[in-house]
């Protein structure tokens, strides 16, 4: 997690944290997934699962200062 301090001019510190945020959460969804219910999710799955988390977040706080720019760039590399 030492990536999420490093001074980036293309993403922002808070397009990283919650990058990072949606992905730890999905990998201990499934995580958990495959423990208790033994189900395993194609890896494709879980990154639109991501994706999807991404968008929301930023979508929710879209009027919010910090998140105006940020679909630009977490779709820029899409």
């Amino acid at each position: 997690m030492e990536w999420l301090g490093l001074r980036d001019t293309i993403s922002t510190l808070t397009l990283r944290r919650l990058v990072a945020q949606a992905t730890l959460y999905s990998v201990w969804w499934e995580r958990n997934n495959r423990l208790h219910n033994s189900i395993s999710v194609p890896p494709a799955v879980t990154f639109r699962k991501i994706d999807r988390l991404v968008c929301n977040a930023i979508l929710a706080r879209r009027e919010r200062k910090k998140f105006r720019n940020l679909m630009i760039h977490w779709l820029k590399y899409d």
